[in-house]
């Protein structure tokens, strides 16, 4: 998926958990990072390095043992991360995210960049702001 795909569906995530969670809208600001920052793999193990569950982990002990991180933060960043490796398991090329323990691949039929994609986004956009009129 793409870079607006991505923070859409975080976006949707996060928004639908906030009903559960009550947490200030700023916070969603952690649940875009969270979504972005799987790709940073783009051109070094794409789709391995960081694409993984156990790239969060580290990523939570990290900002916890660093005071970069509070519980609140590392649920929206948590959440961001998911809505990444979930979006991007929707697609052809999929995901591994047991890498590199086991390398058992989920995968979709949808090409990113292509229509498929665009009707995922245009779907999510509709939800979401179908839902803000709710909440405004």
């Amino acid at each position: 998926m793409q870079r607006w795909t991505h923070l859409v569906f975080a976006a949707l995530l996060f928004v639908g958990f906030n009903f559960i969670l009550h947490m200030p809208l700023y916070f969603s600001l952690f649940a875009f990072i969270g979504a972005i920052i799987p790709d940073m793999d783009i051109g070094f193990m794409h789709r391995k390095l960081l694409h993984n569950i156990w790239a969060l982990a580290v990523m939570l002990i990290l900002g916890f043992k660093f005071g970069l991180m509070d519980r609140a933060v590392a649920i929206a960043f948590s959440l961001g991360f998911f809505s990444h490796l979930a979006s991007d398991a929707l697609t052809h090329m999929g995901v591994m995210p047991l890498w590199p323990i086991t390398r058992p691949k989920i995968h979709g039929p949808i090409k990113t960049g292509g229509l498929g994609e665009f009707l995922v986004l245009a779907t999510l956009l509709f939800v979401l702001f179908n839902i803000g009129r709710f909440l405004i």
